[in-house]
């Protein structure tokens, strides 16, 4: 069975994370390739040993070469653009699946982008979604109903586990945010919360990970809370897992979420989460338990305080958080799973 992965961005992040786990995971049972634009991403997939196809654009004639040269037998396609695009390029005869990674607002509401992708999927033999939220929240959900599967994200622990010596830097960071600095992430929310808890704990620091159009607001947050000479932005680390690792807790304040890598990542590597409650992280934060979870910031601000000051109280977070790994994590089911859904796309 060969497969053709196909993604809009050209770097690493969340959902392209998850595509290298698959690619990594099945890479000896079945030929995979990630195909997107040029880019950063390249490098990541190298690491992976991941078979690249890259496209100078994202468009039509690009993503029609890539298939008549590797001449896939199915396509899985992730999130809408890259569902829509697969759909208009590829012949009749090949199947497609969908990957939602998301719960994005602009599909919960009729308008041009989740009318297309509904028009879409119906040539898609089965849509994957990462969180329930994704389906529910869909403006079209009972057209997809019936070919919608849920699959919630994994990390696939050898990657971490062989990408996490490739970063010789050192890290004191007390707590972190990873992600891009993007407006469903809310960045000047996670500014001001994380302003805040600095205003409180003299000598901590906050670094974030990840780069994006809401960095310069962040810093204004900063600067207006007098904080700035303890807070790190490293910008696109390649492998955030030392920083990560390190810290005592990660920070999150997203609008909306699927199943976000971020939040696996720190379970994985035993740090706590504190977040609001957006659809996925419900899933994977025990409130009290490997984490917190409130809509309230002053209640975020305490957590925070409470697990990067009091040491017993992190770390007992943190075997909760291994052991919610052990509950939730099955890359045997995982593997299981996608196969009989590519099967099943290749039988009809």
């Amino acid at each position: 069975m060969r497969i053709l992965h196909v993604l809009q961005s050209n770097r690493m992040s969340g959902a392209e994370n998850v595509v290298g786990d698959i690619c990594m995971m099945l890479g000896d049972e079945y030929e995979m390739a990630y195909c997107s634009p040029e880019g950063p991403i390249r490098k990541s997939l190298e690491d992976r040993k991941v078979t690249y196809k890259a496209m100078e654009n994202f468009n039509y004639s690009e993503l029609r070469r890539i298939i008549k040269e590797y001449k896939p037998d199915l396509i899985h396609a992730h999130d809408v653009k890259a569902t829509v695009l697969s759909v208009l390029c590829s012949p009749k005869t090949l199947p497609i699946i969908s990957h939602l990674h998301g719960n994005m607002e602009d599909m919960r509401k009729v308008g041009l982008k989740s009318f297309l992708y509904m028009l879409s999927t119906k040539k898609t033999k089965k849509v994957i979604i990462v969180s329930e939220g994704c389906l529910n929240d869909y403006a079209f959900k009972e057209k997809i109903n019936q070919k919608t599967i849920f699959l919630q994200n994994i990390i696939y622990r050898e990657r971490i586990n062989n990408l996490i010596t490739k970063d010789k830097e050192k890290y004191n960071f007390d707590f972190v945010y990873v992600g891009r600095l993007s407006y469903p992430k809310n960045p000047e929310r996670i500014a001001e919360v994380a302003a805040r808890v600095l205003n409180r704990c003299k000598d901590a620091h906050f670094g974030i990970i990840g780069d994006g159009d809401y960095k310069n607001k962040m810093e204004l947050v900063f600067k207006k809370h007098n904080v700035e000479k303890r807070v790190t932005f490293t910008g696109i680390l390649e492998y955030p897992y030392k920083a990560l690792g390190g810290s005592k807790c990660l920070l999150m304040c997203s609008r909306f979420e699927g199943t976000p890598i971020a939040a696996l990542e720190a379970l994985v590597l035993g740090v706590p989460i504190v977040s609001t409650p957006a659809d996925g992280m419900k899933t994977l934060v025990e409130d009290g338990i490997n984490g917190y979870l409130s809509e309230k910031d002053e209640i975020l601000i305490e957590k925070v305080v409470n697990v990067i000051t009091f040491t017993k109280k992190q770390k007992k977070l943190s075997e909760n958080c291994k052991e919610k790994v052990k509950k939730i994590m099955s890359e045997e089911k995982y593997k299981h799973t996608l196969v009989e859904i590519y099967k099943d796309a290749l039988k009809t």
